[in-house]
């Protein structure tokens, strides 16, 4: 943990939370928080010996820190220089529980994938789940508080497929009538793929989204905030017309060549989405084979 100080300026006491696996590229991200035009009062890494997941990772930091808001970033991330300003004025500005934006892809593939998705270029209120990505993220300490007295934890650590889990947190807290603002000032991710390593976390992710399902299907009640898809099922479709929209998207498409940088590329995002519909399907049958149901391993109880 490394402190700067008390900040009076906008009144905020500004923590920022790192887990991380210790990888080198956590230099760059130090050295982003260091350049910031507002300093963080507060820098508190926690290094996951144990490989216990990211949510348990972020739960420790949120106990560890005392900021009255805890922004989040990653170990392979660097925020821009106005990051916390950013964010900072967007939450006073709104009233908000949160604020917070996507990432810049460094590797090819994933930036042209992420460019497929449509996000606002000014700072707005979130009325389409783009809010969410705990890489580039500030949440206000009484929300935090809220959901540990409410639910004994922050981030649930049952999802221990490290995907999920974010979506699963700010879906919650929409129930409970939390603002997030969209800031459009994107985090740069240091995250590299390779073919390989895409395959596998594509099957993982889709493990992950098969878990959040189930959670939302549990907590039986529709965010203050549309979301649309499948999980969040509002997109003004029935049931079966989302399955079906999904069960081509993962099992046949998509087809659009033209956002990658040739076949091999495409070829390589094509696989990945079957991957993921895979994964979703391998686990929601694992889950309902084995009768469990999504229950929280809070790390507050």
């Amino acid at each position: 943990m490394t402190g700067a100080g008390t900040r009076t300026g906008d009144g905020h006491v500004v923590s920022v939370v790192i887990p991380t696996l210790g990888r080198q590229t956590i230099e760059g991200t130090r050295r982003a928080l260091q350049g910031q035009t507002r300093p963080p009062d507060e820098v508190v890494e926690v290094l996951d010996v144990e490989r216990r997941g990211v949510s348990w990772a972020r739960n420790e930091g949120f106990r560890q820190s005392r900021g009255d808001l805890v922004a989040l970033t990653d170990d392979d991330a660097v925020p821009p220089p106005d990051w916390i300003e950013r964010l900072v004025g967007a939450i006073d500005r709104h009233d908000a529980a949160a604020a917070g934006g996507r990432f810049l892809e460094t590797d090819d593939l994933l930036r042209r994938k992420s460019e497929r998705k449509a996000y606002p270029d000014l700072e707005s209120v979130d009325t389409e789940g783009w809010v969410g990505n705990s890489g580039n993220l500030m949440l206000r300490r009484s929300w935090l508080d809220a959901c540990i007295g409410k639910d004994g934890y922050v981030y649930d650590e049952s999802f221990d497929m490290n995907c999920g889990e974010d979506h699963e947190f700010v879906h919650r807290i929409r129930r409970r009538g939390a603002k997030l603002v969209f800031v459009p000032n994107p985090v740069t991710h240091l995250r590299r793929a390779t073919p390989a390593g895409y395959f596998s976390f594509q099957f993982r992710r889709g493990r992950g989204i098969a878990h959040l399902y189930e959670a939302i299907r549990a907590a039986g009640a529709e965010p203050a905030v549309p979301q649309r898809g499948l999980i969040f099922g509002q997109d003004g479709r029935g049931g079966r017309a989302r399955w079906a929209a999904a069960l081509w998207k993962k099992a046949v498409g998509p087809f659009d060549l033209s956002s990658f940088a040739g076949p091999g590329q495409f070829a390589v995002f094509w696989i990945g989405e079957k991957l993921e519909g895979a994964g979703f399907l391998y686990e929601l049958a694992r889950r309902r084979i084995s009768g469990r149901r999504t229950g929280a391993r809070g790390a507050f109880r």
